[in-house]
């Protein structure tokens, strides 16, 4: 073999090595070790949203607060032992790809743009969009019934995307979050507050002045447990976890406690998801 031709097939030897070497690590990257090895978990959550997840003098309750409990406790955490986050709706993407929380439970939509960045197990919950409205305003029966009235949603959520895209005839009005709607509904300055109809009916329990629609729009909203495209096994266990959680009583349970008025002719069922809906989402639908 001539020394021109061994350089070369070294040369390529070389080469074939770093790129092996190159796909290994970022196969390695994209799976680490799993989040439930750590001593802590940080979980990202609302703070703002009654019946969901709400802190209130220190104190931090709400159904989502009982499903990040016990689908912790399930992988064998205690309470002292989890780091809570407060996350605004439109941080939530970014602050799991980023890796700043492990977990977002936090009334978080699954769908397909989220997936292109990070992974969902899920769902726990689904819930229709719907609008919040003034006991002494106008009632609406139809989503006609709101074109060219200003209607009030917040950045960062899938109901701001929908009332925008879908139905353009109604008028947008943006607010900074949640109870910043609500007071704009209270004042006045638009007829309704649109989001989904749990997070509603958690305003709603604790406010005499304002009352859920029964107009929905859109399509159901899934709630998910976002977590990064980084531990693809970990987000398949705790799909698991979520499904054995949501056909146990214990599901029902902590919505009804959250949301009692939900009791009333088994109004709970409507946030049930199907078992074949509770899986770990991956990769979009399209």
């Amino acid at each position: 073999m001539s020394i021109l031709h061994r350089s070369h097939k070294i040369a390529a030897l070389s080469v074939a090595s770093v790129l092996l070497a190159s796909a290994c690590t970022s196969d390695h990257e994209r799976s680490k070790p799993s989040l439930f090895k750590q001593n802590r978990l940080i979980l990202g959550m609302k703070n703002d949203q009654p019946g969901t997840s709400v802190v209130d003098h220190y104190k931090r309750s709400g159904f989502e607060v009982q499903v990040a409990y016990h689908l912790t406790r399930a992988e064998g955490f205690v309470p002292k032992q989890l780091a809570f986050n407060d996350t605004p709706s439109e941080d939530r993407v970014l602050a799991v790809k980023d890796n700043r929380v492990d977990l977002m439970i936090a009334t978080f939509s699954i769908n397909d743009e989220r997936l292109s960045d990070i992974n969902f197990a899920g769902s726990y919950l689904v819930t229709k969009q719907g609008f919040l409205l003034r006991k002494d305003g106008p009632s609406f029966k139809t989503p006609e019934e709101f074109n060219g009235r200003p209607v009030c949603t917040w950045p960062g959520t899938t109901s701001e995307v929908v009332l925008r895209s879908q139905y353009s005839d109604i008028i947008n009005v943006s607010g900074n979050d949640a109870q910043d709607c609500i007071n704009k509904l209270k004042s006045g300055k638009v007829v309704a507050v649109s989001t989904d109809q749990i997070i509603l009916y958690g305003f709603a329990q604790l406010d005499e002045e304002v009352t859920v629609s029964t107009v929905t729009i859109g399509s159901p909203n899934n709630y998910g447990v976002g977590i990064s495209k980084d531990y693809p096994g970990d987000c398949k266990e705790i799909a698991a976890k979520i499904a054995e959680y949501v056909t146990s009583s214990d599901w029902q349970n902590d919505l009804i406690a959250a949301f009692p008025e939900l009791q009333k002719g088994d109004q709970w069922k409507q946030f049930q998801p199907m078992p074949q809906q509770i899986k770990c989402h991956d990769k979009p639908s399209k």
